[in-house]
């Protein structure tokens, strides 16, 4: 099923858009997993349910699709799985190809289990990793080098890609892999980010590949879960704005919160948001080896054994605290190669005992200094990116809208840009998981994946694909 709504046009710039509109939509997946909850279940009642979603990247006229595959709810839990799926059409078309993961079935009902994607544009290799909540061992696959440089060569089959544990090296090593994410270095390499551990006592990983080697190096820890807060002895772990971001000059950038552990705030009437604090920064110039305040000031060389810890970072570049519940769900950043501005999104009560929470703006400038700005739109899961003088907000999750700021008024005044569909409709999607595809925006395009509702709770529901056009 696809459908093109308006003829194709001029691509604009979207530094300057003021209109976004759907040129065409399909249904990638009439059925992609939808997790019941009942992996992680507490006294029988379902935890982290909901869709999946999908992640994509867009890159030399192709689009990629992670996904995960539906599931019979009508055999037994042992019996039922789903499968990993990587599709790919060329841009401004629907002809999709499917590529099916060989060897792995995706068991688990945690809908914090979900996908990452990433090319290294250097050899032309394309990396997934999939289906971690805590888990051992990282799951990773990856294709031949040249299949995204050479892609109308390429006889796009179940044979693309190639599972391998813990990115190709020691398959017994623990890595307790969690929200996995790949991030590109302007050379060609490209990184990955994950964090090992639970929550309240997980430590920040990092490894680098080699374009020119064709290999993974050293699983990095950069991070401790250790240290003193608030006087006591405690253990925290991160949680981290969307991964790492890297710089126009290759420097890697990460803005997080820490949640805490024991927190006297879980209680009936406040989740465990309440347990978290922040804002942390560092930055590294050296691709993850050492890290760096704000200030510049050296807060550990990990070649020499030493990594961040709250006792060495020097304290938040900005004080959130715990009774203000900032949001790990939504925290996200990027940053801008131009300026090396740092930009972070993070949703929170305003003051102590508010009845509503807020989306703030933080921005961070090269020597150091950090405003903060409260924003007026609403949302979840926002991914942020810069185009020119612009800083735009992909709300996702469950809802789909687009927001921005301009540097003319120093990013205070937010805009909603409404999303046409048709003629005279708006395109206001709520409800499933809602991600977005940015790698071309700069060229005037953008691709919502909407992992619809199910019918029932762990019934699989329609992946749907929109392309959006600005002007």
């Amino acid at each position: 099923m696809a459908g093109s709504l308006v003829p194709a046009a001029a691509l604009a710039q979207a530094e300057d858009a003021d209109r976004a509109y759907i040129t065409g939509w399909d249904e990638l997946a009439s059925a992609s997993h939808v997790s019941d909850g009942m992996e992680r279940s507490r006294d029988g009642s379902p935890i982290f349910t909901g869709p999946m979603g999908a992640q994509a990247v867009s890159y030399n006229g192709y689009q990629y699709v992670v996904y995960y595959t539906g599931r019979d709810r009508t055999v037994d839990r042992e019996e039922a799985s789903s499968r990993v799926v990587v599709a790919r059409r060329q841009l401004g078309a629907f002809g999709w190809q499917r590529a099916t993961l060989q060897n792995y079935e995706v068991t688990s009902d945690d809908a914090h289990n979900r996908q990452t994607i990433g090319i290294s544009e250097g050899d032309g290799v394309i990396h997934i990793s999939f289906d971690h909540h805590n888990r051992p061992q990282m799951n990773y696959a990856a294709t031949a080098v040249g299949v995204a440089t050479n892609p109308s060569s390429v006889e796009w089959d179940d044979n693309v890609f190639t599972y391998a544990e813990n990115l190709g090296g020691d398959a017994s090593e623990r890595l307790n892999v969690t929200y996995p994410d790949f991030t590109p270095f302007p050379g060609g390499n490209l990184l990955v980010y994950f964090r090992s551990g639970g929550s309240t006592g997980g430590e920040m990983r990092v490894a680098r590949y080699d374009s020119e080697t064709g290999s993974w190096g050293q699983v990095r820890n950069i991070s401790s879960r250790r240290g003193t807060f608030e006087g006591e002895e405690t253990t925290r772990g991160p949680y981290l704005a969307e991964g790492m971001q890297v710089g126009g000059d290759g420097s890697l950038h990460a803005a997080w919160l820490f949640r805490e552990r024991p927190c006297d705030f879980t209680t009936s009437s406040r989740s465990e948001i309440f347990c978290n604090h922040g804002l942390f920064y560092a930055r590294s110039e050296d691709e993850g080896r050492t890290w760096l305040r704000a200030d510049g000031t050296v807060i550990a060389d990990t070649e020499a054994g030493e990594v961040m810890s709250i006792d060495n970072l020097g304290g938040p570049v900005f004080d959130v605290p715990k009774g203000l519940g900032p949001s790990n769900p939504s925290i996200t950043s990027t940053i801008d190669t131009a300026s090396d501005e740092m930009h972070v999104l993070l949703r929170h009560l305003p003051g102590p005992g508010a009845n509503g929470t807020a989306y703030f703006h933080y921005l961070g400038q090269p020597d150091g200094t950090w405003t903060q700005n409260r924003t007026d739109f609403d949302g979840n899961n926002a991914s942020l990116t810069v185009v020119g003088d612009r800083l735009y907000a992909f709300v996702g999750r469950d809802r789909g809208q687009i927001y921005y700021a301009e540097r003319s008024d120093n990013f205070r005044r937010w805009r909603r840009l409404d999303i046409e569909v048709g003629e005279r409709g708006k395109f206001d999607p709520s409800g499933g998981f809602i991600t977005w595809d940015l790698s071309m925006l700069e060229s005037g395009r953008a691709t919502m994946l909407w992992h619809r509702d199910p019918e029932s709770n762990g019934v699989s529901s329609p992946l749907q694909v929109f392309d959006i056009s600005f002007e």
